[in-house]
């Protein structure tokens, strides 16, 4: 008999922010992954060179059409997971410390 392993809805977002994760730190950037069993997966993203300049990113299901999308700690959207390069873009912009960025 096959057993069959569930993945969970958190294990998928896991996977998301690890995509993310490994994205950011190859452009230097300090990131911590934080999985608590009794919490979402999340991820801070701080920057390099100032790291109090920081945020918190977790990846949501989104429930009108079941895709997944990125999403800052205190809601709003930032994009879809499948587009890893636009969040780190707008990650970079949040989180920068020249006012020209």
């Amino acid at each position: 008999m096959m057993s069959a392993q569930v993945i969970t809805e958190a294990e998928v977002a896991l996977g998301h922010l690890e995509l993310l994760t490994d994205e950011l730190r190859s452009r230097g950037w300090r990131v911590e992954v934080a999985a608590p069993g009794d919490r979402w997966p999340c991820a801070t993203v701080a920057n390099p060179e100032m790291p109090a300049f920081n945020e918190t990113v977790i990846a949501v299901l989104e429930q009108a059409d079941r895709s997944w999308s990125f999403y800052y700690g205190w809601g709003e959207r930032i994009a879809p997971c499948a587009d890893v390069a636009r969040t780190v873009a707008l990650l970079g912009r949040v989180l920068s410390t020249r006012r020209d960025a």
